[in-house]
């Protein structure tokens, strides 16, 4: 009779792990069933199972390396080719798009993806603008300030989501930007 009861149970928490792998359930009421059923015992194991059974999707890896491409592009697009204006700044804002949604879909996960992501993304934003700002005043302390408010801008946002990467380059450019002003 233990058995069976044992075996039930197995059973159910099975079934509430596949529902928390697939989302079926929110994760919060997976977590309180399996406490439920498992007397809190089986929590630890069930949670790095889930995050191991994350499967690696072969759009992912494509969608990774056409965002790393994104830069070299970007450089190739305003450095090497003679494009009319309105198509490097069209092309230049389709690269942002694509990045911006990059960083939205990796978003919810907070992984590597997400952080590759809001690097491309941020860093599209400060060569376009610094393209764009070339174009139009051709100023350096018009481009020293803008570097100022996009590294203020980092220091912000790194704060702001706790990314320590970004706390320290964003400290590093303002100190550069600052030394690039008084020299």
């Amino acid at each position: 009779m233990v058995s069976l009861t044992e075996n039930r149970i197995a059973t159910i928490v099975k079934e509430i792990n596949y529902w928390k792998e697939h989302n079926l359930l929110p994760n919060v009421y997976c977590d309180f069933l399996l406490a439920l059923y498992t007397n809190g015992e089986d929590q630890i194991e069930t949670e790095p199972s889930t995050k191991s059974h994350k499967k690696f999707k072969p759009t992912t890896f494509i969608q990774i390396i056409l965002l790393l491409l994104l830069i070299p592009f970007s450089f190739l697009v305003i450095y090497f080719t003679q494009f009319s204006m309105v198509l490097q700044i069209s092309t230049l804002l389709f690269f942002i798009g694509y990045s911006f949604w990059m960083y939205q879909n990796f978003r919810k996960d907070k992984d590597m993806y997400y952080h590759l992501s809001l690097i491309v993304l941020l860093f599209l934003l400060l060569l376009t603008t610094m393209f764009l700002t070339g174009l139009l005043w051709n100023s350096d302390w018009v481009i020293a300030i803008l570097l100022l408010i996009h590294f203020v801008s980092w220091f912000i946002i790194s704060k702001k989501n706790n990314i320590k990467y970004l706390k320290i380059t964003s400290v590093f450019g303002i100190i550069f930007t600052i030394f690039y002003i008084v020299l």
